[in-house]
């Protein structure tokens, strides 16, 4: 009996253990229980001597102290192990957090190289032009790609100062007079008087261009969707934007201003020969195309040599600038005049109806002989001479309508000068 006893006494600490490792601190309470009720039930059947008795009692004390023992610190064990856990969850989010935070650092900083770049690249394309119609395409791209502009303007300073419109896309606005003195980037609301976006309030954002303490022009672009939240970030982008274009802008209005000096008469301030040819030519060419007509005035001061010989060098010219103002004066922004030769000038007028051409050149003529230059205490008179030609009907190429209007000059200086005279009356 002792041999089974102490069996079955071992069978009961192997399952009370194996309740302690599956079910912790409630498996050793239940194991101490039936442990105990199986020692008293041996200790009533006297299934076992007083000496097995006592050595169960001490195995059982023994293993369920250290089974206990080994709960606490399993418990402990696993907090422990819990903590780390926790600890290494919140380093790993912690982890992927900086990771995160540095991806969306480096997307900011490859988008600004980016720009950067585009920047760049503009300018590159911008310095290399050697011309305001080269500039023009880059630039455009440049806005929309940066800005996504609806439409833009560019003005540049003329030799006065005053700022001048080169070009314009879209239904911009003019520059507002308390914008013209700012040197920052600015933001203003206006509404367009055409297009999709007719009478709705729209962006506009201008970027002051200087140099120093000299204004060389002004942008002005169309923005027609912003949220408020963008706008410091659009001024910055702005600013740093203008800086790229201040020195293409500065060469830009440097080739304007040689260009116009190539193509402008200095004493008179008229279009030169050369240039009005080439007007002359691309004028033929459409009216040929929609079968328009247009006329020449070829004009001629009278006996402007004797003045020069008479009076001096000093008094011709004064003469020839007062006699292209009232040329000028009497034509319209859409005809284009030059000085032709010495003393010659000729103009160009699109679209002229015949009948009424000899009427508004004789006004000219009258307006010019009216016109009293005082030299000292002496007050001459100065009169000219006007040929008129019309295209097709005396000319149908740009050589023969000017040869048809010099044939008209020539026939006004025959016939007494101080007179106008269309090529159509000296070959009928």
């Amino acid at each position: 009996m002792t041999g089974l006893s102490t069996l079955l006494f071992t069978l009961g600490l192997v399952v009370v253990m194996g309740l302690v490792y599956a079910t912790g601190m409630a498996g050793w309470i239940i194991g101490s229980f039936l442990l105990l009720g199986g020692w008293v039930m041996i200790l009533i059947t006297r299934a076992a001597g007083p000496g097995a008795l006592a050595v169960q009692a001490l195995t059982a004390v023994v293993t369920m102290g250290l089974s206990l023992r080994w709960i606490f610190r399993h418990t402990h064990w696993q907090k422990r192990i819990s903590k780390d856990r926790r600890e290494a969850e919140e380093k790993q989010h912690e982890i992927h957090g900086v990771v995160d935070d540095l991806k969306a650092r480096i997307a900011v900083k490859v988008t600004e190289v980016d720009r950067g770049l585009k920047q760049y690249e503009l300018v590159k394309r911008l310095a290399e032009a050697m011309s305001w119609e080269e500039m023009s395409p880059s630039l455009d791209k440049a806005l929309k790609h940066f800005f996504r502009s609806d439409g833009w303007a560019l003005y540049l300073t003329d030799e006065k100062g005053e700022l001048e419109v080169i070009q314009r896309r879209g239904a911009t606005p003019e520059p507002r007079a308390e914008d013209l003195t700012k040197k920052e980037p600015f933001l203003h609301t206006f509404v367009p008087q055409a297009g999709s976006d007719e009478g709705r309030s729209v962006w506009a954002l201008g970027m002051p261009l200087w140099r120093l303490h000299e204004r060389i022009g002004l942008l002005i672009v169309w923005i027609t969707d912003m949220a408020p939240d963008q706008q410091a970030t659009l001024l910055s982008e702005a600013g740093t934007f203008a800086v790229q274009l201040i020195f293409a802008m500065a060469k830009a209005k440097l080739y304007r201003a040689l260009d116009k000096r190539s193509r402008t008469d200095g004493l008179t301030g008229l279009s030169r020969r050369g240039p009005f040819e080439e007007r002359l030519r691309e004028e033929v060419a459409r009216a040929r195309s929609f079968r328009t007509t247009f006329s020449i005035l070829m004009i001629d001061i009278d006996h402007f040599k004797n003045l020069n010989d008479t009076y001096g060098h000093q008094v011709g010219d004064e003469v020839l600038k007062t006699v292209s103002q009232r040329l000028r004066d009497g034509i319209y922004e859409t005809d284009v005049i030059a000085r032709y030769g010495g003393e010659e000038f000729v103009c160009l007028l699109p679209r002229s109806q015949p009948a009424g051409l000899k009427m508004k050149a004789d006004q000219i003529r009258q307006r010019v002989a009216n016109e009293a230059f005082v030299i000292g205490l002496e007050a001459i008179n100065v009169t000219i001479s006007v040929g008129i030609a019309h295209f097709p009907h005396d000319g149908d190429s740009p050589e023969a309508v000017l040869a048809a209007a010099d044939r008209a000059l020539y026939a006004a200086k025959g016939a007494g000068r101080n007179c106008v005279v269309e090529a159509a009356a000296i070959s009928s």
